[in-house]
């Protein structure tokens, strides 16, 4: 039987921009159960929600697409609101959702977990870019399509503002940081690093499912691993990425870049790293924190 979660503490403040609408919460209707991946764009997010979605089937062979099973649910990404919510509504048991808004957000429901994953900022910023170029259309004067150096300043000075949440900045993927993982906001939360993820994909489908309550064997963890490697996810692109199949991107599987760490090394001068840490110890004062950030476990 699928049980209503009940609110318990509500949302702090709203976050909007020119894909994330706050109104459009009410597309999902939380049931206990449900799982709300929480992430920062570029930090694993598909991947994340991928992984989930196949254990809470009980196989690797989905139903549907990922976007339409596991939708972001605040965003507008020209699917009607009713038709979001019709999808999830149909679905039995439990679901997952996705939402790059941080905790502060959105309410703390009964019952629902929320798993948050995090990554190296320079690794975000240089996967913004490979992002931001594969749309098929392009905005010239967009931060991420300006030479590295001066894309970088922007990412790195530039603030966090709610009502502009999907311009993305150090201090926009910090706030997010802060108001989820480092607040005890929530108290039903699990924090992933990429970088971990990447070093061992079958650790991380464990994980998942325990932080889930999810009963999944040995046999099921090495399916959903094997299905969710890099390779594998990027052959299927028209499954699994985002808008797939509306002519957003020039090309799904260029949604799926390299899936790796480190793509800052040797791209960036001593003066930009030199900028970016500083900022960085700005935005997040605590030591073990920031260094959490940078590697997690690793």
């Amino acid at each position: 039987m699928d049980v209503p979660a009940p609110v318990l503490v509500p949302e702090v403040r709203a976050y909007s921009g020119s894909t994330t609408d706050p109104l459009r919460w009410v597309t999902w209707t939380p049931r206990k159960g449900d799982i709300l991946v929480c992430t920062p764009p570029k930090c694993g997010t598909t991947w994340t929600q991928t992984m989930l979605a196949m254990l809470v089937n009980g196989s690797s062979d989905l139903p549907d697409k990922v976007p339409v099973l596991s939708p972001w649910v605040d965003a507008d990404l020209g699917v009607s609101a009713a038709e979001v919510a019709a999808n999830l509504a149909e679905q039995k048991g439990r679901r997952v959702v996705k939402t790059h808004t941080p905790a502060d957000g959105f309410p703390i429901w009964n019952g629902v977990t929320v798993i948050a994953v995090y990554r190296h900022p320079l690794d975000v910023f240089f996967s913004l870019r490979k992002h931001e170029a594969n749309k098929r259309v392009v905005t010239q004067d967009h931060p991420m399509n300006l030479p590295v150096p001066d894309s970088l300043r922007q990412f790195v000075n530039g603030g966090a503002d709610p009502d502009d949440f999907d311009r993305d900045t150090l201090a926009s993927l910090a706030l997010h940081y802060s108001q989820t993982a480092l607040s005890g906001r929530c108290p039903n939360l699990d924090v992933f690093h990429y970088s971990d993820m990447l070093r061992d994909g079958h650790r991380t489908v464990q994980r998942l499912a325990r932080a889930t309550g999810i009963e999944a064997n040995e046999a099921l963890i090495d399916e959903v691993a094997a299905a969710t490697a890099f390779g594998a996810m990027k052959a299927r692109a028209d499954d699994y990425a985002p808008a797939s199949g509306t002519g957003y991107w020039k090309s799904e599987d260029g949604f799926f870049d390299s899936a790796s760490s480190g793509k800052w090394e040797g791209q960036l001068s001593q003066a930009d790293i030199a900028l970016f840490n500083n900022r960085l110890a700005e935005l997040v004062p605590d030591e073990k924190a920031r260094s959490w950030l940078l590697a997690g476990e690793g």
